[in-house]
């Protein structure tokens, strides 16, 4: 049965549907050369995302329709935008490698969405880089077309393709209980606008490392609380990792 509609349903999907907008504005500014803009447009679009769940959580107006719209959002502003934005600034000299590069990317983006709507089971963490923030990624590898070779570019693509199809577990900073804390998003945010203010190698591996930090701290966090198990007696037991 279909959820019911109210008022307070509105502001969230408002703010998805933006983003929606933001990511076909990113796709004309990249075909008209204006690549700047393109990565504020997708910049934006990202702070919509984050902002549309945490929204609806707060006012209790998540429903599956706002999911469904969340993640073709989500496939629009952070999978086809960002791809046509890298191409047009980046690998378009590379021919028909370039092209595939944006396909395999594309592609990883979709099946990453595909897996986490088949997963209905709330966790600590994701499975595989976030499309969003493979949308950053390609930004990066924009802002940086005049100091890196394209072929790098290309490679950075691939890998970026190939860690939101990966396993690798990522922090699910929904979950306030069983996560790493969320003051950390901002964080992230303040490294990623450093780097949009002075973009170059030092200020990219500032932010990439800050990506992997958390990964790790992750996986440690996860480490330390499969180490403790629930007993009979209402108690804790390690056990080994």
């Amino acid at each position: 049965m279909a959820s019911t509609f109210r008022p307070k349903h509105l502001l969230p999907n408002a703010i998805t549907a933006t983003s929606v907008v933001l990511g076909f504005l990113c796709i004309l500014s990249a075909a008209d050369g204006h690549h700047e803009r393109g990565v504020m447009l997708l910049f934006f679009a990202g702070v919509c995302d984050l902002l549309d769940g945490r929204l609806a959580r707060w006012l209790d107006a998540g429903t599956a329709f706002g999911g469904e719209l969340d993640t073709l959002s989500d496939a629009v502003s952070f999978g086809v935008a960002p791809v046509v934005l890298v191409y047009f600034a980046d690998l378009r000299p590379l021919g028909l490698a370039g092209i595939l590069g944006c396909i395999v990317y594309l592609l990883a983006g979709v099946f990453r969405l595909a897996r986490f709507n088949l997963d209905k089971i709330k966790r600590p963490t994701f499975f595989g880089l976030p499309i969003p923030l493979g949308a950053a990624y390609m930004v990066t590898f924009v802002m940086l077309r005049d100091q890196v070779s394209p072929w790098w570019i290309l490679g950075g693509v691939l890998a970026t393709a190939a860690a939101m199809i990966s396993t690798v577990k990522v922090p699910n900073f929904k979950d306030r209980e069983r996560t790493l804390p969320w003051p950390l998003i901002p964080l992230m945010f303040l490294f990623f606008g450093v780097f949009l203010w002075r973009p170059n190698a030092w200020t990219w591996h500032a932010w990439d490392a800050l990506n992997w930090i958390l990964v790790a701290a992750n996986y440690r966090m996860l480490s330390r609380r499969a180490r403790l198990l629930p007993v009979a007696d209402g108690g804790t037991e390690e056990r080994a990792a």
